[in-house]
Parts: structure tokens; sequence; C-alpha cells
């Protein structure tokens, strides 16, 4: 992968001091909004990584500017890493940081002779995706409504808290074919000029604000598209009624169709305001030693 001079200088390796660990607290404050009760206490963080986790910082000199946070789950047998946070400080994002600390994330837990992390994010997220999916190798084939329930913090608020999870296999020719790519990653005007697949979903748009207004659930082809909206941000702040229609359309989308054997293999990002951004569904049987189709039940009602 390419990188910047900047990137080069950003180095990743674990957070060993009182002091640093304690700017953990003050990175998921000022990148999440997060209250005292979202927080993760350095206390717990420190714990994980002395058992097994993972606990790395991202450094510009001896500035921690993001850290990586994950510790060892179950699946059956199947030991893996579960990767709970990653938080970069906003005047850093956008800069390739992120890969760079999943990528050290990936060498700690080979060394240690684990193969297989997991992680959420919100589908709707493009930059994640593009991130998780395309440029990591991650698949998806598990879609959990509302897992985290009402969570209290500016990026959250109004939203249910549905999730992908994602399943990185780290030694996957996939994976090990993504990450050490240099062509360009795909962009959505191009998979809908080459119109080789059929799209799930259709859009109206009023102004700058996009609406799904239709969906196809009965589609059988071996690859579908799914749009998702280019910067959900943006439509929240302009219209919340349209983000939670976003929501609930691909929800029915993504549950439907994971329940049918397909898997989310890839994601092309929009470089256009008036287009949105683009999911890969293939219909294949795909390999994996680890089963995680309960984890989709999320927290129950009171």
């Amino acid at each position: 992968m390419e990188s910047t001079s900047f990137e080069s200088d950003i180095k990743i390796h674990p957070i060993t001091t009182l002091t640093d660990l304690r700017k953990c607290h003050d990175i998921q404050r000022i990148t999440w909004g997060f209250t005292d009760l979202m927080v993760f206490p350095y206390t717990q963080l420190i714990s994980a990584a002395h058992n097994g986790g993972v606990l790395l910082g991202a450094y510009d000199g001896a500035n921690l500017v993001g850290f990586l946070f994950g510790y060892l789950g179950m699946s059956g047998t199947k030991l893996y890493l579960f990767s709970q946070r990653m938080g970069v400080l906003p005047s850093y994002q956008s800069m390739g940081i992120g890969t760079k600390l999943k990528l050290a994330q990936r060498n700690q837990m080979l060394r240690q002779g684990i193969d297989l992390i997991v992680w959420t994010y919100d589908p709707l997220l493009g930059k994640n995706a593009m991130l998780n999916v395309e440029k990591l190798g991650g698949f998806v084939r598990h879609y959990a409504r509302d897992i985290y329930g009402a969570v209290n913090n500016p990026l959250q608020v109004g939203l249910s808290t549905d999730r992908f999870l994602v399943e990185w296999e780290l030694m996957s020719n996939r994976v090990r074919e993504r990450i050490r790519s240099t062509k360009s990653r795909p962009l959505a005007k191009d998979w809908l000029v080459e119109n080789k697949y059929p799209l799930v979903n259709y859009v109206t748009w009023e102004g700058n604000l996009p609406r799904p207004i239709a969906t196809e659930l009965e589609l059988d082809d071996d690859v579908l598209l799914v749009q998702i909206p280019s910067d959900l941000n943006f439509i929240k702040k302009i219209d919340l009624g349209a983000a939670r229609g976003w929501r609930e359309s691909t929800r029915d989308i993504f549950e439907t169709y994971f329940q049918r054997g397909y898997v989310a293999t890839g994601f092309a990002r929009s470089t256009d305001s008036q287009m949105p951004s683009l999911y890969k569904l293939e219909k294949i049987e795909w390999p994996t030693t680890s089963d995680f189709s309960a984890w989709v039940h999320g927290v129950s009602p009171d």
C-alpha cells in the first residue's frame, strides 16, 4: 500500500506508560463524544493486554494520537481476538493510521498463534467499510440489530446501533492479497457504469438528500450490489427520519440476503455527493472455522 511521508512518521507500538494509558480516555471522549460511562478505563485496557489481548498506540513522535484495543474470545474451540475499539484523534484521521494499527494488530496475533480477528462496525459508514472489507479483506455474513442498545454519544443519538460483524481471516489468500495490493480501490461510478450486477435497492434525491424508495428482496443472482448513502452523518444532520429510513431498509436487505447465504465481500466508495456508495454481495459457500450466528441477537429489551 502506498503511504505518505507523514504516515511513515507515525509509529505503532504497545502502550505501556500510565500517562499514555490515561490519554486513551481522552481519545475516546474526543473521537466519539463518549461519556465516562462509555469510556474503557485504562485498568481494563492494560489487564486485557497483559492476558493475551492487544493494546497498541499510534505515535507522532512521543505524542499518542490513536489506539487500538482488543481481547481474546472463543467460538466453540476456536480462539480469536475481538477487536473492541480503535480511535484516532480527528486531526489525524484519513491519513492511513487506522490501516497501520490493524496491520500491527494482525502481526501481533500471528506471533501469538491466532489467525482470526473479528469486530463490529456500522454498515452505513462507508469509510469504515472501505477499510474493513476492501483494504483489509474482511468479510461480513452476520448482521445484528441494535447490538449495543441506546448509546449516549453524538454520533449515535437517534439511530439504532445496528452492526456488521467483520471476520478477518489473517492468513487467507484474500487477506494477504488485499493488504499487499497497490491497486486503486473501486469507485461506485465504475461499478454502476459496468452494469454487471443488479441493484438490490433504489434511491430518489431531494436536493442533496438521498432517500431509499424500493428494494428487491427476492433476487437470486450470484453477485448483487447494495446502495448506502455516501455520507450518513450529513443525512442525520439534515433529516434524522431519512437516516432512519436508510437504517431500516438496509437492515431488511442485509438480514434477508445473509440468511440466504450471501456474503459482503467488496465495497466501492462514492466520490460524488449525488451518488451512493456500494456493497458487493456474493452468493458463495464461505469456508470458515468459526460460527458467530448466535452473535446477531444483540441486547434484550427491558
